[in-house]
């Protein structure tokens, strides 16, 4: 079952405007810099420029721009975090969502699940709620007050879904509720959509 929240989609194509605002500059200044080879860019069917979340984050480390937190995210392939207390089910679901477009991690080390958490600062977070020596919902409240998590979607995994499950996590913005064992392929769509991403098929 869905939440209400929505998705943010990652931003990974930038206008000539958007650089400009960013680099404090005329937009007529990004253009020279592509012409001069400096910034490296695509083009829209119309002609207008268009640079990647990538080149952005490479050309404003070289030039000494900041680097917003989002780009950085968008520059990289999205990353999955699986944190469930059973080892075979976080080894069966990082093997069944893993592809080369994304990085899948998992763990059923609560303290590693931190650690990774604040490392990778995954978009995506499938969290198991009965965790030893914590919960689901305590890591999830956590996300949530975390700067650079808040943006991270989250499933929850539990063997037991009901009412109050949900009513303890209404304000954490949970984009799925899935049984245990989860269906494997609603899960890889479930994934995929939240992401952006193309589904593959087998």
């Amino acid at each position: 079952m869905a939440s209400t929240s929505k998705k943010k989609p990652r931003k990974l194509w930038f206008t000539t405007g958007e650089i400009a605002r960013h680099c404090h500059v005329t937009p007529e200044t990004v253009a020279n810099w592509i012409k001069r080879g400096q910034l490296k860019s695509g083009s829209t069917p119309g002609g207008h420029y268009r640079i990647s979340a990538d080149e952005m984050v490479r050309f404003c480390r070289e030039h000494g721009f900041d680097v917003p937190a989002q780009w950085e995210k968008a520059s990289r392939p999205p990353t999955v975090l699986i944190i469930d207390d059973e080892p075979a089910i976080v080894d069966t679901l990082v093997e069944t969502l893993k592809r080369d477009d994304r990085v899948v991690l998992g763990t059923h080390d609560i303290a590693k699940a931190g650690l990774l958490l604040i490392k990778h600062q995954p978009d995506l977070v499938i969290l198991d709620l009965h965790l030893p020596g914590t919960d689901g919902v305590r890591i999830a409240s956590m996300l949530r007050q975390e700067n650079n998590l808040q943006g991270t979607h989250i499933i929850i995994l539990s063997g037991f879904i009901d009412e109050l499950v949900k009513d303890a996590t209404k304000d954490l913005r949970v984009d799925f509720y899935i049984d245990k064992p989860p269906d494997l392929d609603d899960l890889m769509r479930k994934v995929t959509d939240i992401l952006g991403q193309e589904y593959e098929e087998d």
